[in-house]
Protein backbone atom coordinates (compact mmCIF):
# COMPACT_ATOMS: atom_id res chain seq x y z
CA UNK A 1 0.00 0.00 0.00
CA UNK A 2 1.34 3.69 -0.71
CA UNK A 3 2.59 5.12 2.34
CA UNK A 4 -0.16 7.83 3.91
CA UNK A 5 0.85 11.17 5.73
CA UNK A 6 -2.51 11.70 7.67
CA UNK A 7 -4.07 9.53 10.51
CA UNK A 8 -7.61 8.03 10.47
CA UNK A 9 -10.21 8.39 10.59
CA UNK A 10 -10.82 11.46 9.36
CA UNK A 11 -14.46 10.61 7.22
CA UNK A 12 -17.77 10.40 8.69
CA UNK A 13 -20.49 7.73 7.26
CA UNK A 14 -23.50 9.45 5.96
CA UNK A 15 -26.82 8.47 6.99
CA UNK A 16 -28.19 5.95 3.83
CA UNK A 17 -25.96 6.92 1.59
CA UNK A 18 -25.76 5.90 -2.07
CA UNK A 19 -24.35 7.15 -5.28
CA UNK A 20 -26.74 10.05 -5.44
CA UNK A 21 -24.81 11.57 -1.89
CA UNK A 22 -22.20 13.37 -3.34
CA UNK A 23 -23.34 16.59 -5.12
CA UNK A 24 -24.71 16.61 -8.48
CA UNK A 25 -25.41 12.76 -9.48
CA UNK A 26 -28.85 11.29 -9.53
CA UNK A 27 -29.78 7.85 -9.82
CA UNK A 28 -32.69 5.31 -10.59
CA UNK A 29 -33.26 1.53 -11.42
CA UNK A 30 -35.85 -0.08 -13.91
CA UNK A 31 -37.38 -3.53 -14.86
CA UNK A 32 -36.57 -3.53 -18.34
CA UNK A 33 -36.78 -7.07 -18.67
CA UNK A 34 -33.86 -8.93 -18.89
CA UNK A 35 -35.06 -10.96 -15.65
CA UNK A 36 -38.58 -12.59 -15.62
CA UNK A 37 -39.57 -11.62 -11.99
CA UNK A 38 -41.15 -8.25 -12.48
CA UNK A 39 -40.50 -6.71 -9.25
CA UNK A 40 -36.56 -7.35 -9.93
CA UNK A 41 -35.03 -4.11 -11.19
CA UNK A 42 -32.51 -5.18 -14.08
CA UNK A 43 -31.49 -2.04 -15.46
CA UNK A 44 -29.36 1.24 -13.53
CA UNK A 45 -28.59 4.39 -14.27
CA UNK A 46 -26.15 7.09 -12.65
CA UNK A 47 -25.95 10.12 -14.05
CA UNK A 48 -23.97 13.21 -13.60
CA UNK A 49 -25.13 16.69 -15.59
CA UNK A 50 -21.74 17.85 -14.60
CA UNK A 51 -19.11 16.51 -16.92
CA UNK A 52 -17.22 14.03 -14.71
CA UNK A 53 -13.22 12.64 -14.65
CA UNK A 54 -13.56 8.66 -14.98
CA UNK A 55 -11.63 5.79 -14.07
CA UNK A 56 -11.80 2.19 -13.10
CA UNK A 57 -9.71 -1.13 -13.21
CA UNK A 58 -11.09 -4.36 -15.11
CA UNK A 59 -11.72 -7.70 -14.48
CA UNK A 60 -8.08 -9.98 -16.05
CA UNK A 61 -9.80 -12.59 -17.39
CA UNK A 62 -9.49 -13.16 -21.10
CA UNK A 63 -13.09 -13.86 -21.93
CA UNK A 64 -13.74 -10.38 -21.39
CA UNK A 65 -17.44 -9.59 -22.17
CA UNK A 66 -18.55 -6.87 -24.45
CA UNK A 67 -19.23 -4.52 -21.96
CA UNK A 68 -15.65 -5.08 -20.54
CA UNK A 69 -14.21 -4.15 -23.67
CA UNK A 70 -16.37 -1.59 -24.37
CA UNK A 71 -15.43 0.46 -21.45
CA UNK A 72 -11.92 -0.61 -21.23
CA UNK A 73 -11.99 1.66 -24.24
CA UNK A 74 -14.27 4.30 -23.29
CA UNK A 75 -12.62 5.46 -20.15
CA UNK A 76 -10.24 6.99 -21.67
CA UNK A 77 -12.63 9.50 -22.89
CA UNK A 78 -11.42 12.98 -21.39
CA UNK A 79 -15.00 13.65 -19.58
CA UNK A 80 -18.08 10.92 -18.55
CA UNK A 81 -21.52 12.00 -18.00
CA UNK A 82 -22.64 7.80 -16.56
CA UNK A 83 -22.69 4.88 -15.69
CA UNK A 84 -25.40 2.22 -17.21
CA UNK A 85 -25.53 -0.94 -15.58
CA UNK A 86 -27.78 -4.01 -16.51
CA UNK A 87 -27.95 -7.50 -14.53
CA UNK A 88 -29.43 -10.70 -15.56
CA UNK A 89 -27.63 -11.18 -18.78
CA UNK A 90 -23.56 -11.12 -18.97
CA UNK A 91 -23.55 -10.22 -22.60
CA UNK A 92 -20.67 -12.35 -22.79
CA UNK A 93 -19.90 -15.13 -25.45
CA UNK A 94 -22.98 -14.71 -26.98
CA UNK A 95 -21.26 -13.72 -30.87
CA UNK A 96 -21.61 -10.51 -33.10
CA UNK A 97 -24.89 -9.54 -31.34
CA UNK A 98 -23.29 -8.67 -27.61
CA UNK A 99 -21.63 -6.03 -29.87
CA UNK A 100 -24.77 -5.06 -31.34
CA UNK A 101 -26.03 -4.61 -27.66
CA UNK A 102 -23.26 -2.65 -26.38
CA UNK A 103 -23.45 0.01 -29.04
CA UNK A 104 -27.32 0.41 -29.25
CA UNK A 105 -27.96 0.23 -25.73
CA UNK A 106 -25.14 2.79 -24.65
CA UNK A 107 -26.19 5.30 -28.22
CA UNK A 108 -29.80 5.10 -26.74
CA UNK A 109 -28.59 6.09 -23.19
CA UNK A 110 -26.67 8.73 -24.60
CA UNK A 111 -29.31 10.10 -26.69
CA UNK A 112 -31.81 10.36 -24.07
CA UNK A 113 -29.04 12.14 -21.69
CA UNK A 114 -28.38 14.35 -24.27
CA UNK A 115 -24.27 13.24 -24.32
CA UNK A 116 -21.93 11.69 -26.32
CA UNK A 117 -21.88 7.79 -26.57
CA UNK A 118 -18.45 7.42 -25.63
CA UNK A 119 -19.17 9.65 -22.31
CA UNK A 120 -21.77 6.43 -20.98
CA UNK A 121 -19.54 3.69 -19.31
CA UNK A 122 -21.24 0.03 -19.60
CA UNK A 123 -21.72 -2.89 -17.29
CA UNK A 124 -23.42 -5.99 -17.45
CA UNK A 125 -23.99 -9.21 -15.30
CA UNK A 126 -25.50 -12.42 -15.59
CA UNK A 127 -25.95 -15.49 -17.51
CA UNK A 128 -23.13 -16.07 -19.76
CA UNK A 129 -23.57 -17.35 -23.56
CA UNK A 130 -26.75 -16.04 -23.85
CA UNK A 131 -28.63 -13.86 -26.70
CA UNK A 132 -29.00 -10.11 -24.96
CA UNK A 133 -32.69 -8.92 -25.08
CA UNK A 134 -31.71 -5.36 -27.03
CA UNK A 135 -35.64 -4.16 -27.35
CA UNK A 136 -36.59 -4.43 -24.13
CA UNK A 137 -33.49 -2.69 -22.45
CA UNK A 138 -33.94 0.12 -25.02
CA UNK A 139 -37.34 0.59 -25.00
CA UNK A 140 -36.95 1.52 -21.26
CA UNK A 141 -34.28 3.87 -21.09
CA UNK A 142 -36.34 6.57 -21.58
CA UNK A 143 -38.14 5.97 -18.58
CA UNK A 144 -35.37 5.13 -16.49
CA UNK A 145 -34.06 8.77 -17.41
CA UNK A 146 -37.18 10.23 -16.62
CA UNK A 147 -37.05 8.53 -13.05
CA UNK A 148 -33.42 9.70 -12.12
CA UNK A 149 -33.46 11.79 -9.07
CA UNK A 150 -31.15 12.78 -6.03
CA UNK A 151 -33.21 9.52 -4.11
CA UNK A 152 -33.18 7.47 -6.71
CA UNK A 153 -29.34 5.58 -5.68
CA UNK A 154 -30.81 3.16 -3.83
CA UNK A 155 -32.78 1.79 -7.18
CA UNK A 156 -30.02 2.11 -9.05
CA UNK A 157 -27.82 -0.41 -6.58
CA UNK A 158 -30.81 -2.64 -6.87
CA UNK A 159 -30.15 -2.51 -10.56
CA UNK A 160 -27.37 -4.48 -10.73
CA UNK A 161 -27.80 -7.58 -8.54
CA UNK A 162 -27.69 -10.90 -9.13
CA UNK A 163 -27.54 -14.09 -6.54
CA UNK A 164 -27.30 -11.14 -4.02
CA UNK A 165 -29.08 -11.06 -0.76
CA UNK A 166 -29.44 -7.21 -0.36
CA UNK A 167 -27.49 -4.23 -1.93
CA UNK A 168 -23.82 -2.87 -0.95
CA UNK A 169 -23.98 0.79 -1.18
CA UNK A 170 -21.80 3.63 1.43
CA UNK A 171 -21.29 6.95 1.55
CA UNK A 172 -18.59 8.35 3.48
CA UNK A 173 -17.69 12.46 3.74
CA UNK A 174 -14.50 14.27 4.60
CA UNK A 175 -13.53 17.69 4.44
CA UNK A 176 -10.98 19.05 2.13
CA UNK A 177 -9.52 22.56 2.21
CA UNK A 178 -13.36 23.58 4.31
CA UNK A 179 -15.32 21.98 1.39
CA UNK A 180 -17.37 18.97 2.48
CA UNK A 181 -16.10 16.00 -0.19
CA UNK A 182 -18.68 13.53 -0.43
CA UNK A 183 -17.31 9.36 -1.99
CA UNK A 184 -19.93 6.87 -2.15
CA UNK A 185 -20.48 3.48 -3.84
CA UNK A 186 -22.88 0.77 -4.65
CA UNK A 187 -21.72 -2.92 -5.78
CA UNK A 188 -22.93 -6.07 -6.94
CA UNK A 189 -21.19 -9.58 -6.08
CA UNK A 190 -21.72 -13.05 -4.09
CA UNK A 191 -20.43 -15.42 -6.48
CA UNK A 192 -17.68 -15.85 -9.13
CA UNK A 193 -15.52 -13.25 -6.79
CA UNK A 194 -11.83 -13.73 -7.06
CA UNK A 195 -8.31 -11.50 -6.48
CA UNK A 196 -6.96 -10.25 -9.56
CA UNK A 197 -9.30 -7.27 -10.33
CA UNK A 198 -11.83 -6.49 -10.94
CA UNK A 199 -13.87 -8.73 -9.04
CA UNK A 200 -17.38 -7.83 -9.04
CA UNK A 201 -19.31 -4.73 -10.27
CA UNK A 202 -18.91 -1.49 -8.10
CA UNK A 203 -19.87 1.99 -9.53
CA UNK A 204 -18.49 4.78 -6.70
CA UNK A 205 -19.27 8.76 -7.53
CA UNK A 206 -17.44 11.29 -5.76
CA UNK A 207 -18.03 15.25 -5.96
CA UNK A 208 -14.32 15.99 -5.65
CA UNK A 209 -12.06 17.66 -7.77
CA UNK A 210 -9.17 15.45 -8.95
CA UNK A 211 -7.51 15.10 -11.88
CA UNK A 212 -8.03 12.02 -14.22
CA UNK A 213 -4.67 10.63 -13.49
CA UNK A 214 -4.85 11.11 -9.82
CA UNK A 215 -8.35 9.34 -9.71
CA UNK A 216 -6.42 6.39 -11.70
CA UNK A 217 -3.50 6.38 -9.27
CA UNK A 218 -6.27 6.44 -6.33
CA UNK A 219 -8.67 3.91 -7.54
CA UNK A 220 -5.85 1.16 -8.70
CA UNK A 221 -4.00 1.21 -5.38
CA UNK A 222 -7.50 1.24 -2.82
CA UNK A 223 -8.22 -1.61 -5.47
CA UNK A 224 -5.06 -3.38 -4.60
CA UNK A 225 -5.54 -2.98 -1.00
CA UNK A 226 -9.37 -3.96 -0.83
CA UNK A 227 -11.40 -5.76 -3.97
CA UNK A 228 -7.95 -7.88 -4.45
CA UNK A 229 -7.30 -9.21 -1.29
CA UNK A 230 -10.77 -11.04 -0.98
CA UNK A 231 -11.73 -14.03 -2.10
CA UNK A 232 -15.31 -15.76 -2.56
CA UNK A 233 -15.26 -18.98 -3.93
CA UNK A 234 -11.84 -18.48 -6.64
CA UNK A 235 -13.78 -18.05 -9.99
CA UNK A 236 -12.88 -14.90 -11.53
CA UNK A 237 -15.76 -13.17 -13.56
CA UNK A 238 -15.50 -12.56 -17.44
CA UNK A 239 -17.60 -9.15 -16.97
CA UNK A 240 -16.25 -7.67 -13.14
CA UNK A 241 -15.02 -3.88 -12.63
CA UNK A 242 -15.15 -1.05 -10.61
CA UNK A 243 -15.77 2.52 -11.84
CA UNK A 244 -15.52 5.67 -10.58
CA UNK A 245 -16.96 9.11 -11.62
CA UNK A 246 -15.74 12.59 -10.31
CA UNK A 247 -17.60 16.04 -10.96
CA UNK A 248 -15.82 18.45 -9.01
CA UNK A 249 -18.78 20.18 -7.56
CA UNK A 250 -17.55 19.92 -3.75
CA UNK A 251 -15.72 22.99 -4.94
CA UNK A 252 -12.44 22.02 -3.19
CA UNK A 253 -9.19 23.04 -4.68
CA UNK A 254 -8.37 20.55 -7.46
CA UNK A 255 -6.28 17.43 -6.39
CA UNK A 256 -3.47 18.19 -9.00
CA UNK A 257 -0.57 16.58 -6.86
CA UNK A 258 0.03 14.22 -4.35
CA UNK A 259 0.00 15.43 -1.37
CA UNK A 260 -2.02 15.91 1.95
CA UNK A 261 -5.51 16.24 0.35
CA UNK A 262 -4.26 13.78 -2.30
CA UNK A 263 -4.09 11.09 0.71
CA UNK A 264 -7.19 12.16 2.45
CA UNK A 265 -9.70 11.38 -0.84
CA UNK A 266 -7.26 8.34 -1.03
CA UNK A 267 -7.51 6.99 2.33
CA UNK A 268 -11.12 7.64 2.44
CA UNK A 269 -11.98 5.72 -1.16
CA UNK A 270 -10.15 2.83 0.10
CA UNK A 271 -12.56 2.89 3.46
CA UNK A 272 -15.47 2.90 0.88
CA UNK A 273 -13.77 -0.20 -1.38
CA UNK A 274 -12.96 -1.99 2.18
CA UNK A 275 -16.87 -1.72 3.19
CA UNK A 276 -18.20 -2.75 0.28
CA UNK A 277 -15.55 -5.81 -0.12
CA UNK A 278 -16.63 -6.74 3.82
CA UNK A 279 -20.08 -6.45 2.35
CA UNK A 280 -19.59 -8.81 -0.20
CA UNK A 281 -18.23 -11.77 1.31
CA UNK A 282 -20.65 -11.34 4.01
CA UNK A 283 -23.31 -11.41 1.47
CA UNK A 284 -21.30 -14.26 -0.51
CA UNK A 285 -23.98 -17.13 -1.91
CA UNK A 286 -24.18 -19.48 0.78
CA UNK A 287 -21.91 -18.03 3.28
CA UNK A 288 -22.35 -18.56 6.97
CA UNK A 289 -18.87 -17.84 8.28
CA UNK A 290 -16.68 -14.71 7.21
CA UNK A 291 -12.85 -14.53 8.46
CA UNK A 292 -9.86 -11.74 8.60
CA UNK A 293 -6.91 -13.86 7.28
CA UNK A 294 -3.88 -11.73 8.54
CA UNK A 295 -0.40 -13.62 7.39
CA UNK A 296 2.57 -12.05 8.59
CA UNK A 297 6.32 -13.21 9.10
CA UNK A 298 7.20 -13.04 5.54
CA UNK A 299 10.39 -11.76 4.03
CA UNK A 300 8.91 -9.69 1.49
CA UNK A 301 5.06 -8.28 1.52
CA UNK A 302 4.84 -10.14 -1.94
CA UNK A 303 5.22 -13.30 -0.47
CA UNK A 304 2.99 -12.94 2.48
CA UNK A 305 0.31 -12.01 -0.37
CA UNK A 306 1.18 -14.94 -1.84
CA UNK A 307 0.76 -16.87 1.41
CA UNK A 308 -2.66 -15.55 2.31
CA UNK A 309 -4.02 -15.85 -1.42
CA UNK A 310 -3.32 -19.50 -1.09
CA UNK A 311 -4.75 -20.14 2.33
CA UNK A 312 -7.78 -17.66 1.55
CA UNK A 313 -8.79 -19.60 -1.82
CA UNK A 314 -7.91 -23.14 -0.41
CA UNK A 315 -11.41 -25.82 -0.37
CA UNK A 316 -10.03 -27.59 2.68
CA UNK A 317 -9.88 -24.88 4.40
CA UNK A 318 -13.39 -22.87 3.17
CA UNK A 319 -14.42 -26.11 4.33
CA UNK A 320 -12.76 -26.18 7.67
CA UNK A 321 -14.50 -22.96 8.45
CA UNK A 322 -17.97 -24.08 7.42
CA UNK A 323 -17.47 -26.91 9.46
CA UNK A 324 -15.92 -24.58 12.83
CA UNK A 325 -13.11 -27.09 12.56
CA UNK A 326 -9.62 -26.20 13.66
CA UNK A 327 -7.90 -28.35 11.42
CA UNK A 328 -4.53 -26.62 11.36
CA UNK A 329 -2.92 -28.95 9.20
CA UNK A 330 -4.65 -27.04 6.16
CA UNK A 331 -3.47 -23.74 6.36
CA UNK A 332 0.01 -25.30 7.22
CA UNK A 333 -0.40 -27.33 3.95
CA UNK A 334 -1.52 -23.90 1.80
CA UNK A 335 1.41 -22.13 2.83
CA UNK A 336 4.01 -24.73 1.87
CA UNK A 337 1.99 -24.95 -1.28
CA UNK A 338 2.35 -21.13 -2.08
CA UNK A 339 6.05 -21.39 -2.40
CA UNK A 340 7.24 -19.38 -0.51
CA UNK A 341 10.06 -19.34 1.79
CA UNK A 342 8.62 -21.56 4.75
CA UNK A 343 10.18 -23.38 7.73
CA UNK A 344 7.22 -25.49 9.17
CA UNK A 345 9.48 -24.93 12.63
CA UNK A 346 8.59 -20.98 12.81
CA UNK A 347 4.42 -21.54 12.43
CA UNK A 348 2.53 -19.89 14.62
CA UNK A 349 -1.04 -19.81 14.29
CA UNK A 350 -4.11 -18.28 16.24
CA UNK A 351 -8.07 -18.43 15.72
CA UNK A 352 -8.90 -15.16 17.52
CA UNK A 353 -7.30 -15.20 20.84
CA UNK A 354 -6.54 -19.03 21.11
CA UNK A 355 -3.00 -20.02 19.78
CA UNK A 356 -3.57 -23.30 18.36
CA UNK A 357 0.01 -23.60 17.07
CA UNK A 358 3.63 -22.50 18.58
CA UNK A 359 6.82 -22.74 16.66
CA UNK A 360 5.26 -25.52 14.37
CA UNK A 361 3.53 -27.22 17.75
CA UNK A 362 0.21 -28.04 18.66
CA UNK A 363 -1.10 -26.65 21.87
CA UNK A 364 -3.78 -29.07 22.12
CA UNK A 365 -5.43 -27.27 25.39
CA UNK A 366 -6.53 -24.54 23.31
CA UNK A 367 -8.48 -26.42 20.60
CA UNK A 368 -11.61 -26.13 22.47
CA UNK A 369 -11.51 -22.50 22.78
CA UNK A 370 -10.92 -22.03 18.69
CA UNK A 371 -13.58 -24.44 18.41
CA UNK A 372 -16.13 -22.23 20.00
CA UNK A 373 -14.44 -18.88 18.15
CA UNK A 374 -14.94 -20.59 14.81
CA UNK A 375 -18.78 -20.75 15.57
CA UNK A 376 -19.38 -17.22 15.39
CA UNK A 377 -20.26 -15.44 12.20
CA UNK A 378 -17.06 -13.02 12.22
CA UNK A 379 -13.60 -13.95 13.48
CA UNK A 380 -10.05 -13.32 12.44
CA UNK A 381 -7.27 -15.97 11.59
CA UNK A 382 -3.67 -14.82 12.32
CA UNK A 383 -0.66 -17.29 10.57
CA UNK A 384 2.59 -16.28 11.55
CA UNK A 385 5.27 -17.89 8.93
CA UNK A 386 8.63 -16.70 9.94
CA UNK A 387 10.48 -13.58 11.32
CA UNK A 388 10.26 -11.04 8.87
CA UNK A 389 8.47 -8.15 8.06
CA UNK A 390 6.62 -8.80 5.19
CA UNK A 391 2.40 -9.31 6.30
CA UNK A 392 -1.26 -9.04 4.18
CA UNK A 393 -4.19 -8.98 5.30
CA UNK A 394 -7.45 -10.80 2.94
CA UNK A 395 -10.88 -11.16 4.31
CA UNK A 396 -12.33 -14.89 3.22
CA UNK A 397 -15.51 -16.57 3.64
CA UNK A 398 -16.57 -20.57 3.78
CA UNK A 399 -17.59 -22.90 1.44
CA UNK A 400 -21.37 -24.40 2.06
CA UNK A 401 -23.71 -27.07 0.85
CA UNK A 402 -25.63 -24.13 0.28
CA UNK A 403 -23.36 -22.19 -2.20
CA UNK A 404 -23.04 -25.47 -4.18
CA UNK A 405 -26.78 -25.13 -4.45
CA UNK A 406 -27.44 -22.25 -5.75
CA UNK A 407 -24.93 -22.42 -8.38
CA UNK A 408 -26.59 -26.00 -9.83
CA UNK A 409 -29.82 -24.31 -10.12
CA UNK A 410 -28.33 -21.01 -11.72
CA UNK A 411 -29.55 -20.20 -14.96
Amino acid sequence: MENSIVKRPFWKKEKNGSVTTPKGFVAGGIHAGIKKKKKKYDVSLTYSKTPCVAAGTFTTNRAKAWPVLYSMKAIHASKHHAILGTSGNANCLNGPIGKKAVDEITWEAAKYLDVLPQEVLLAQTGIIGVPFPITCVKRAIPKLVKRLSETGGHGAAKGILTTDLSSKEIALSLELGGKKVTIAACAKGAGMVHPNMATMLCFITTDAAITKSLLRRAVRHAADDTFNQMAIDNDMSTNDMVLCLANGEAGNSPIQKIGKDYWMFRETLEEVMRYIAHEMVTDGEGVTHVCRLRVSGAKKPTEAERAARQIANSMLFKTMLAGSNPNWGRIAAAVGASGVDFNPNNLSIWFGDAQVVSQGRLRVLNLPKARRILQKKEYTIDVVIGKGRGRAEFITCDLTTKYVLINAAYS
